[in-house]
């Protein structure tokens, strides 16, 4: 699909799927109604992985907490692969005996406490911080590096999942160029704020990796320009990536970088007339308007 669209291109929406002409006058074209079931996709190596969009969001917090720690990829590869394993990636408050979470950690282990292991951010952290402490994990397979942290009863079940992970990994670390991962959703229903959005960002990145800054608005959304502290590409193709990872929970619109663009309710296409701006631009839904 291509289109000739600016930064607003896709922020107006309502209860129904369509191109809206909006405050910059750019508008959205070849929009063919679909029905949208909430699914998110990455490809690889001729392969397509789908997760539901909880369990995309969780796959983005957990690569964007090891770009925090600094580590390689493959770490984030085992820490998704473990996830899938444990929680089917997603924040389970409940598990085998006290296991809690998105990677099944137990209290009684030495984990944290119930509050702390329920919190994602603390949850992927403390996962990478078992992990790093493992001598040549960046050396072992899959399994082995995830079963040294997790000391699970099926030490090879990790494996199964080391595709799917490394694809979702290479999309959310920057790899895989934008736009790697395409989320198939509804229009928004429930809106967000600029504030709430630049929040979750430093959340699971920390402070100080990327730049967040308003450069347009309209009667609907907020248009939020993305640089990346680094200056680097890789940075830049992560966070537009995780972006969508992330649209179904933080009310985004669409995500727009280089020639690339996400649409919400229409996916992923190309922009005949790119904006011109360097870094990642992101509109996020503030208002919602219906029928």
């Amino acid at each position: 699909m291509t289109r000739s669209g600016g930064f607003w291109a896709g922020v107006v929406l309502t209860g129904a799927a369509f191109g809206a002409v909006v405050a910059t006058g750019y508008f959205v074209v070849n929009h063919h109604p679909v029905t949208h079931d909430g699914s998110c996709t990455v490809t690889a190596n001729g392969e397509t992985y789908a997760r539901t969009a909880e369990q995309t969001n969780y796959a983005a917090l957990i690569a964007a907490s090891g770009r925090r720690m600094d580590l390689p990829t493959f770490g984030t590869t085992v820490a998704i692969a473990a996830a899938i394993q444990e929680s089917g990636l997603r924040n389970l408050d409940y598990g085998d005996r006290d296991s809690l979470g998105l990677f099944q950690q137990r209290p009684s282990q030495g984990w944290g406490t119930a509050e702390e292991i329920l919190n994602p951010n603390y949850a992927a952290v403390k996962f990478y911080s078992r992990l790093i402490s493992v001598d040549g994990w960046q050396d072992m397979r899959v399994t082995d590096a995830a079963q040294a942290v997790q000391r699970s009863g099926y030490p090879e079940a990790y494996q199964d999942h080391a595709d799917e992970a490394a694809a979702w990994s290479a999309a959310f670390r920057g790899e895989a160029a934008f736009a790697a991962v395409d989320c198939d959703l509804n229009a928004v229903t429930d809106a967000s704020t600029a504030k709430r959005f630049t929040a979750r960002l430093v959340a699971d990145y920390g402070e100080g990796v990327y730049t967040v800054s308003v450069v347009g608005r309209n009667n609907h959304a907020v248009l939020l320009g993305i640089t990346a502290t680094s200056g680097m590409q890789q940075d830049l193709d992560a966070i537009a990536n995780w972006s969508v990872g992330v649209a179904s929970e933080q009310a985004v619109a669409s995500v727009t970088f280089g020639d690339a663009q996400w649409l919400r309710e229409q996916g992923v296409g190309a922009v005949t007339s790119p904006a011109g701006y360097a870094g990642v631009t992101v509109a996020v839904v503030e208002s919602v308007t219906t029928n």
